[in-house]
């Protein structure tokens, strides 16, 4: 599959073009600064890429399994290919994704921050809402006790559904995204004058 100017990524398996074992995420660039975005005002080889750039690479490797072979090959104007082409345009996609993997890094540590400060928060409501249910079971039985305990009770354990929810699922997409973003990194990069037809 081509990726040219709509920006549609889209397809299976069989609509990726394969060479040397390895399946080609193929961008035709009409312009180098296509890939880049233009409110960036970074120089040329720090600048980030342009959002539909990330995103049909992003999506197009999340389709695949992460030990699937797969190659970046770039297709530019031969008028603005020069010695310095391929090597910007390499560190480029390079120096974007490893800033997306180290917020990614970022967000996870955070994450799970706040899932230890979170549980240690429920844990210790929970037992003080089990210890005022001791305390009521001590009186004599009602209505409005009957009320306050299984209150207690279901608010105490409600508490804890938030960093039971971190730590059981809420780690996994992260995680997922970060193990995309360092596919992407150890990914070979083409940078090839011309057009994936030859022209």
């Amino acid at each position: 599959m081509v990726w040219g100017i709509d920006f549609s990524p889209k397809g299976t398996e069989a609509l990726y073009r394969e060479q040397d074992g390895k399946l080609l995420i193929e961008l035709e660039l009409h312009s180098i600064m296509q890939i880049f975005n233009s409110f960036d005002p970074a120089p040329f080889h720090e600048k980030e890429l342009d959002e539909n750039a990330e995103v049909y690479i992003y999506n197009t490797v999340g389709e695949f399994p992460l030990k699937k072979p797969l190659e970046i090959v770039i297709y530019v104007p031969p008028s603005e290919f020069d010695g310095e082409t391929g090597r910007t345009l390499k560190e480029a996609i390079k120096n974007h994704f490893s800033y997306r993997e180290l917020l990614t890094e970022i967000e996870l540590r955070r994450l799970l921050q706040r899932g230890r400060r979170n549980m240690t928060i429920a844990v210790v409501f929970l037992f003080l809402c089990l210890l005022i249910i001791r305390i009521l079971s001590t009186f004599e039985g009602g209505l409005i006790k009957t009320m306050l305990s299984e209150g207690l009770t279901i608010t105490g354990w409600v508490a804890m559904w938030e960093p039971a929810y971190i730590f059981l699922y809420g780690w996994w997409p992260i995680v997922q995204k970060r193990n995309i973003y360092r596919k992407i990194l150890g990914m070979h990069v083409s940078v090839i004058p011309g057009s994936p037809g030859g022209g």
